[in-house]
């Protein structure tokens, strides 16, 4: 499980991947249990490698692969041979890196293992594309891209289609590169990978700056910036320091180049002061073993010597021993009958203190079981309640797909894909705020308030939300005063956002608008006001009301052409999130004709000045 958890972290949170390999091989060494031992060495060497300390990464790799070779292990010889691989590839010793991802693929081969197969392609494209053979290049990538098709693994597709993008970048091929960078960029997002986002926004920034595009390619430098942060990857904030420096020397502010070339060239010094730290730390390490070693030599001597004295002086004791126990004798008896008697009454009132407190423990244990009865009951009926619905519109679409394919309605069954991605970000939208409302009703989810710039949240919620709204032909956009800034979690805060917007994407019906706004609260100015207004078919005042309600199971329906049906559930988790700040929540018509849902949140205690960007860079293609 600990290598586990250190594979699946590798890309997302390297400091504590490394820690979970760690302490998987201190575990392993304990049972004596070698394929673990292995195994985590082989995940702790990907991710010293992902950390840019390629020498220490590759004795990991080397240990692990003597390890699998005794156990005959083939699959995982193969990936010991793809991490020594990659270890020289960051050497940039080219020639043994392709011999080792040559002996990885060969492996593969002889096993028939598709998914290895894809993986160990993939590398030997990278490696083909860092030594300038882009046709090589070419081949490998695609015949990687076939496979994780057919095993239909959508992250192998997205590091495919992200390395063909970036090899057609290379053979100055920009329409193609940014086609297929921007179907990895969907994937990605899909997936949740933000290393792999921040490769991509990187990758397509260069792109741009080739077509001198300068704005947007300085738009996504700085998406790939920031995901480059939130993942940790040393390699990926060179690339994203080194793709911002040139955009802003594409668009002549030659200062703030500097200072991203600056701050590219201290983080490389700062990887290698790092390695070589590591390095000299390695040897000290061995050397205090050393010299443990031989104290605990010399303390052995000694003890022995030690030994031998008191064993001469015992045998003196016992003889005098002898002399003083008869007389001792009948005092001991004495005293331990009377001990007998004192125990027996000390024994007696234990027991009744040990009756006193279990029966306390059972009444404070029967009250938390009540309560934890009372909890469970209320998430069954809202899971058997909310879960129908999508659970029904994904039945529904099976059976038209049935009825299309009887029919031969080709029309039809062009729809379908639209109407299973609906059904699936609805279902996945409920089980989002299932888990948020289960977590606070629990009392285990608990605010941890920062200072965050309103646009920044307002901006992320729109790069989430941009696709889907353009795909229903809706208007898109957001305003916020750059300087304002909230004092509220983030998390939090998001989840609102989400659920706001996903209920106006829902009720705003073709060549609509979404507005998302945040401004100062005019009846309070320590609270900020953050609003989502639509234009559809808004509310009457009768319902307003009745959905206002914690109880209540029903929103409103959707006049807006597509099918929908709200929970009730993601306004009372809004509502919770919202009074954790001390904030609330309102809805009413408007200015328009629609609805206007708005949260107050609290608002941080200084302005916070943030780098201004123009609107026109965040409305979605149907506001344009």
């Amino acid at each position: 499980m600990l290598g586990a958890l250190a594979w699946n972290l590798s890309h997302s949170d390297l400091p504590k991947a490394r820690h979970y390999a760690e302490q998987g091989i201190v575990l392993a060494r304990k049972l004596h249990y070698p394929a673990g031992e292995a195994l985590c060495s082989n995940n702790l060497g990907t991710c010293l490698a992902l950390a840019g300390s390629a020498d220490e990464a590759l004795s990991y790799h080397m240990a692990a692969l003597q390890i699998f070779q005794s156990l005959n292990d083939r699959k995982s010889m193969a990936h010991a041979y793809n991490g020594i691989a990659n270890c020289h590839n960051l050497h940039q010793n080219f020639t043994t890196a392709a011999t080792f991802y040559q002996k990885a693929l060969h492996l593969a081969e002889k096993r028939h293992d598709t998914a290895d197969q894809a993986l160990f392609l993939s590398n030997l494209a990278d490696l083909a594309s860092r030594q300038r053979q882009p046709a090589r290049a070419n081949a490998y990538i695609r015949r990687a891209l076939r496979f994780y098709t057919s095993l239909d693994n959508l992250p192998g597709q997205a590091n495919s289609l992200f390395t063909l993008g970036s090899v057609q970048a290379e053979q100055q091929l920009p329409d193609s590169a940014k086609n297929n960078l921007l179907d990895a960029l969907l994937l990605y997002r899909v997936l949740g990978d933000e290393y792999g986002l921040s490769g991509v926004y990187t990758t397509l920034s260069a792109v741009m700056a080739t077509q001198k595009n300068a704005l947007p390619s300085l738009e996504a430098a700085t998406l790939g910036m920031r995901y480059a942060k939130q993942v940790g990857s040393p390699e990926r904030l060179q690339n994203a320091y080194q793709q911002l420096a040139t955009t802003y020397a594409l668009l002549g502010n030659h200062k703030q180049a500097y200072t991203m070339q600056q701050r590219f060239q201290h983080l490389r010094d700062s990887l290698v002061t790092d390695v070589n730290t590591r390095a000299m730390a390695a040897l000290q390490s061995r050397y205090n073993t050393q010299d443990q070693e031989n104290r605990i030599r010399l303390l052995t001597h000694r003890q022995k010597v030690t030994q031998l004295h008191a064993d001469r002086d015992a045998d003196r004791v016992r003889l005098l021993a002898v002399a003083v126990g008869g007389l001792l004798l009948l005092i001991v008896m004495g005293g331990v009958l009377y001990g007998q008697l004192l125990r027996s009454r000390k024994e007696l009132a234990a027991q009744h203190q040990l009756v006193a407190d279990k029966n306390t423990a059972l009444e404070s244990a029967a009250h938390e079981l009540r309560q934890l009865a009372e909890s469970k009951a209320r998430l069954y009926a809202i899971i058997a309640h909310d879960l129908r619905g999508p659970v029904m519109a994904f039945t529904g679409v099976t059976e038209l797909i049935r009825f299309y394919q009887r029919t031969n309605d080709q029309e039809g069954l062009r729809h379908l894909p639209e109407l299973v991605r609906e059904s699936a970000q609805n279902l996945n939208g409920l089980l989002d705020n299932l888990l948020n409302w289960a977590v606070s009703e629990t009392g285990e989810l608990s605010c941890q308030p920062e200072r965050v710039p309103a646009r920044e949240l307002l901006s992320e919620c729109y790069e989430l939300f941009q696709t889907t709204a353009h795909s229903n032909q809706i208007s898109l956009q957001y305003d916020a005063p750059t300087h304002m800034a909230l004092y509220a979690d983030p998390n939090m805060v998001r989840t609102i956002l989400r659920n706001l917007v996903s209920n106006a994407l829902k009720f705003t019906p073709n060549d609509g608008t979404i507005r998302l706004q945040a401004t100062p609260d005019t009846t309070d100015p320590t609270q900020i006001c953050i609003s989502v207004t639509d234009t559809g078919p808004g509310m009457p005042v009768s319902k307003l009301k009745q959905v206002l309600q914690p109880e209540a199971q029903q929103l409103r329906a959707a006049d807006s052409g597509r099918p929908a049906q709200g929970t009730g559930l993601g306004l009372q988790l809004c509502r919770t999130f919202a009074e954790c700040h001390g904030g609330t929540l309102g809805m009413g018509a408007g200015p328009e004709g629609g609805a206007m849902v708005w949260v107050t949140l609290p608002a941080a205690g200084h302005s916070l000045v943030a780098p201004s960007v123009p609107d026109s860079a965040f409305r979605s293609p149907s506001a344009a």
